[in-house]
């Protein structure tokens, strides 16, 4: 851990500190010596289970003010400190929000003593140095979807955790925490429904009031595009819910609005990200993976292969993604089985499951969007696991690096397969050692 003397730009008055949410003193001396803070990017948010800071990059971004701060406030995140690379922006999001500190170097936030996590909600193409030197810092990490730009990084990122393990160190997969999916998950692997055949993902955003704009998003150089920003998420709770590896991939990505203006200056720019996405996925439980039917360390031997045993077969699963004009907004997750089906809203956050007779024989009723809920949730358990307590268990359905790196074998999949016109492509296959 660094011992250099970080450069704080600036710390808020009394009047405006005391404007924000600061739950420490409820918990007395012990929490105070505990835990001073989360930090925070556009960006990188620092938090602490008494506290948080926020790091924004070079692009404004809505989800660290508009769904990360008040979600994580919620569960008794202070937020404490933010960056920017612009120190006029960094300063006018911390009065607004009542944040104490704010920095003009990512390190610099790393390397304040009153942060104890960071995390970081960046354009993707910086995630990786930056979890790596949050990790070098000694503070724990929550890293944004996409994990990386692709699975080589990924790799590293694993790799550094394995090397940090009394630190945390997650992938910010926040759906996980829903009850919905954790009731779907649960109803699934007791087969309730029978065995799962097959699985419809919709995911479509509205374009912004305004039209679109070209920013980091419509640039695949950044990690841009509806693959990562929300892809990532539906691999992740297909993998989840299903308790399911992706053995196969077609997909055709496409870009269909460009060129658009540019966010900073209007000057128009070719969009080079990919703003709709059709996918088809073979998936096949975890347990014929993990049994070594799927997967070979032999570079001449096909990585999956058909399980023999019957109560194992292969799950088909279509996704679309799209930002598309002025499309209604849909977030849903159709699952078909055998005895049965399970809708997932994940813009409501609400799951019904049915059997062959049509009768719920399950349901969550949604609390609002998913998304923010479960946000919510994965701050309570960071609490929870990081606070007086230190009860660990609370993060144990967190999405792992390992899990991010799998995510990120099926996007480098999935582009690969875009590429030669929607063949399937099988993606990596994890090694052993980055479980």
């Amino acid at each position: 851990m660094s011992t250099r003397r970080p450069k704080i730009d600036g710390p808020l008055n009394e009047l405006d500190y005391a404007r924000a949410i600061d739950p420490l003193s409820r918990y007395g001396p012990a929490m105070a010596s505990f835990a001073k803070g989360i930090a925070w990017t556009c960006g990188i948010i620092a938090v602490t289970t008494a506290g948080s800071a926020i790091v924004y990059g070079r692009y404004k971004s809505r989800r660290p003010v508009k769904v990360q701060l008040p979600q994580f406030r919620k569960a008794d995140l202070e937020v404490i400190a933010i960056f920017s690379r612009g120190q006029q922006r960094a300063r006018q999001v911390a009065e607004q929000n009542g944040i104490k500190l704010w920095f003009s170097s990512a390190e610099d936030l790393c390397d304040c003593e009153e942060v104890d996590v960071v995390s970081i909600v960046t354009p993707p193409y910086l995630h990786c140095q930056q979890f790596l030197a949050a990790l070098e810092a000694g503070k724990h990490v929550i890293c944004d979807k996409p994990m990386a730009m692709n699975g080589q990084e990924a790799e590293q990122m694993v790799d550094a955790a394995n090397q940090h393990p009394d630190q945390v160190a997650i992938v910010d997969h926040e759906l996980r925490f829903t009850p919905m999916a954790q009731l779907a998950r649960e109803h699934l692997q007791a087969g309730q429904i029978g065995q799962v055949r097959w699985v419809d993902v919709t995911v479509t955003l509205p374009a912004p009031s305004g039209g679109r704009k070209w920013d980091w998003w419509a640039d695949e150089t950044q990690g841009g595009g509806v693959v990562g920003a929300v892809g990532s998420h539906v691999i992740d709770l297909l993998r989840f819910v299903l308790q399911a590896e992706v053995s196969g991939v077609s997909a055709h990505l496409k870009t269909m609005a460009s060129p658009l203006p540019d966010r900073a200056d209007s000057d128009i720019k070719e969009a080079t990200s990919e703003d709709y996405a059709s996918v088809q996925l073979t998936l096949i439980p975890q347990a014929a993976a993990s049994s070594g039917i799927w997967g070979s360390d032999h570079p001449a031997s096909p990585p999956y292969q058909q399980p023999t045993d019957d109560r194992m077969p292969e799950i088909q699963a279509h996704v679309t993604l799209g930002l598309l004009g002025k499309a209604p907004s849909c977030a849903q997750m159709v699952i078909g089985a055998d005895a049965g089906g399970a809708v997932l809203n994940l813009s409501t956050g609400s799951l019904e499951i049915t059997n062959h007779q049509k009768q719920v024989v399950a349901s969550q009723r949604g609390s609002g969007s998913a998304f923010q809920h479960g946000t919510q949730l994965l701050g309570a358990a960071i609490q929870q696991a990081l606070g007086p307590n230190a009860d660990k268990s609370a993060l144990q359905c967190a999405a792992s690096t390992s899990d991010g790196l799998a995510v990120m074998y099926v996007i480098d999949a999935m582009r690969a397969s875009s590429r030669q016109q929607g063949s399937t492509v099988q993606p990596k296959h994890i090694e052993q050692s980055r479980w």
